[in-house]
């Protein structure tokens, strides 16, 4: 039987020993007069007070101890909670046969309806479904998006590729007659140019003759 099936006929089960019991305490009592060498006395007759008083107080009082204990299947406050009540509904007719004062069984059964309400709470509570707080079953869903790849040509210089790189740019062109490096020393064609003597903001704000040099690299250090 599922656990919520259990638990509603539990509740249901409770529910209805409340109402009977509210029921039973509205009831007037039954008295009988009886005369007695002339002198009139009211005895209160047994009307089953004692008996729903006790038989709520005996499964509340093992359905609460089970609840503060943990237990989170439902059968056994069904079976374990059916039992207190027979016991306490046995041992309240025994009080009751015992005619004690009227206030007792009223009182047992007060208490037995006052706590009707956090038995159920706490039955309820202790016997509710939980789900396990990880399921290896189900895949995680919650991860971060990862960041798309960005457009673009992305390279990557291996060790194998930076040697060549290096040799690359160590062979840059040779502008001057003589071109010295960490590594080495060589001989070139100097590269000349022909370049103007002023610029143009020069010849506007000095008013001279535009004239051209020629330059000749000797030599070229790299360090």
């Amino acid at each position: 039987m599922p656990f919520n099936r259990m638990n509603r006929k539990a509740a249901h089960c409770l529910a209805g020993a409340s109402v009977a019991a509210a029921v039973l305490a509205g009831a007037p009592e039954r008295a009988s007069a009886q005369d007695a060498g002339g002198a009139a006395s009211d005895t209160v007759s047994v009307d089953g007070k004692g008996i729903v008083g006790g038989a709520l107080l005996g499964g509340e009082v093992v359905m609460l101890t089970m609840g503060a204990i943990g237990v989170e299947r439902a059968w056994p406050y069904l079976v374990f909670g059916g039992l207190g009540a027979v016991g306490g509904g046995v041992a309240g007719y025994f009080v009751e046969a015992a005619e004690p004062p009227a206030e007792v069984p009223l009182y047992m059964l007060a208490g037995g309806m006052a706590l009707v309400i956090p038995t159920l709470v706490v039955t309820l509570n202790a016997t509710a479904y939980r789900p396990p707080e990880t399921d290896q079953s189900e895949p995680i869903r919650n991860e971060p998006v990862a960041e798309p790849p960005q457009p673009g040509i992305n390279v990557q210089i291996t060790s194998d590729a930076a040697p060549l790189l290096r040799g690359i740019r160590a062979e840059a062109p040779r502008l001057g007659l003589i071109d010295i490096a960490p590594s080495r020393v060589a001989l070139g064609v100097p590269a000349l140019s022909l370049r103007p003597l002023y610029s143009q903001d020069e010849l506007f704000k000095f008013r001279v003759t535009q004239g051209h040099e020629l330059r000749v690299p000797v030599l070229r250090a790299t360090f």
